[in-house]
């Protein structure tokens, strides 16, 4: 995303007052500005609090922070094997962050931290060697949910209450039963969203049958289902980014595997329906996103391994700014954003 795209975006708005130069630059040549370099990173989810405190996650057992708006990053160790893969991180502020790994049976994990990153405490840890948990959301410091692959015809959705203290299991009665193979993709740790009011989604992919938004009203009590027009007819196909701006207004962004076909699906209703938008974003294949708060249209950043780009359509049209293989962007404004991936985090900018 761009410097300047609020400017531009307030000047197409109202057809005046913008500097002609400045406009055509941060749409034309956008880019993004290397913060930091790790070459053995590889870097999967962040987190953003406000301007200047964002948390990442990624693998091996990687955790960071920057308190500067980046422009130094603190890189912190656990009680935890460097095998690990963290693929999201949700953060309340520069002390308090949930972290969660990936895999199945034990490597499914999340750490919380309430003292900067200082110490970690172990929230929960997967005891099903069949559960293999994806992504987390949080209503509030207090409530979150996790969200589960799913097998033999069921999803596993944990859920807490009390700050991470404790998780309970959902009761697979109030979830809708998955078809075979169906669940999500790891890959930024936004397969799941959450807005106030107990408001929840996850997407689903990987079955070829249909791809689906769940979703609940109770803080994750009960779901129910959507599909969506976006394809999944393989394994490593469909949802992988589900967005929402407000309790009605959404996105779902997906990963279709070799062919370039629409990848988006819009809802006007809270989730109860979806439709195309006729959108192609990267080629077909999305990996992460993140709604650009503040913007006068719906704007939208989408990251992949095979570059970035950005729609001010409500993921109608893209237009791709950078190639480099980011898995994970995050935005506080147009103005204030980050992308991480592979052996990179980096903020918006403009050349």
């Amino acid at each position: 995303m761009l410097r300047y795209i609020g400017a531009l975006l307030v000047c197409l708005a109202v057809h005046s007052g913008c500097s002609s130069s400045r406009s055509l630059v941060a749409l034309d040549d956008p880019s993004w500005d290397v913060q930091h370099d790790d070459s053995t990173a590889l870097f999967i989810a962040l987190s953003v609090v406000d301007e200047n405190t964002v948390w990442v996650s990624g693998a091996p057992g990687k955790v960071g922070r920057t308190m500067n708006g980046g422009e130094t990053w603190t890189m912190f160790g656990g009680p935890w094997p460097d095998s690990l893969q963290f693929r999201d991180v949700e953060a309340f502020s520069a002390e308090e962050a949930f972290i969660l790994s990936i895999g199945n049976g034990l490597d499914s994990r999340i750490y919380h931290t309430t003292d900067g990153g200082e110490s970690w405490r172990l929230s929960f840890q997967n005891e099903d060697p069949n559960a293999f948990y994806d992504c987390f959301s949080f209503w509030d410091r207090q409530r979150g949910f996790a969200f589960s692959d799913s097998y033999e015809g069921e999803f596993s959705l944990i859920r807490t209450m009390d700050g991470g203290n404790s998780w309970q299991y959902v009761d697979p009665a109030n979830i809708p039963n998955a078809h075979e193979g169906e669940g999500s993709f790891a890959a930024s740790g936004t397969c799941t969203a959450a807005q106030p009011g107990g408001l929840g989604w996850f997407g689903t992919g990987a079955s070829s049958v249909d791809t689906r938004v769940i979703r609940t009203t109770d803080y994750g009590e009960t779901w129910s289902e959507a599909i969506t027009p976006i394809e999944s007819t393989a394994g490593d196909e469909g949802i992988t980014s589900v967005l929402f701006w407000d309790a009605r207004n959404g996105i779902a962004l997906g990963s279709p595997s070799t062919r370039e076909t629409n990848n988006v699906a819009i809802t006007s209703d809270g989730g109860t329906t979806w439709v195309s938008t006729g959108g192609v974003a990267l080629g077909g294949r999305v990996y992460g996103a993140s709604i650009v708060p503040g913007t006068p249209t719906s704007t939208i950043v989408a990251v992949s391994p095979s570059g970035s780009a950005f729609s001010v359509d409500n993921g109608a049209t893209w237009t791709t700014f950078d190639s480099y293989e980011y898995w994970t962007t995050a935005f506080h404004s147009p103005t204030v954003g980050w992308a991480a991936g592979r052996g990179r985090i980096s903020r918006a900018g403009s050349r």
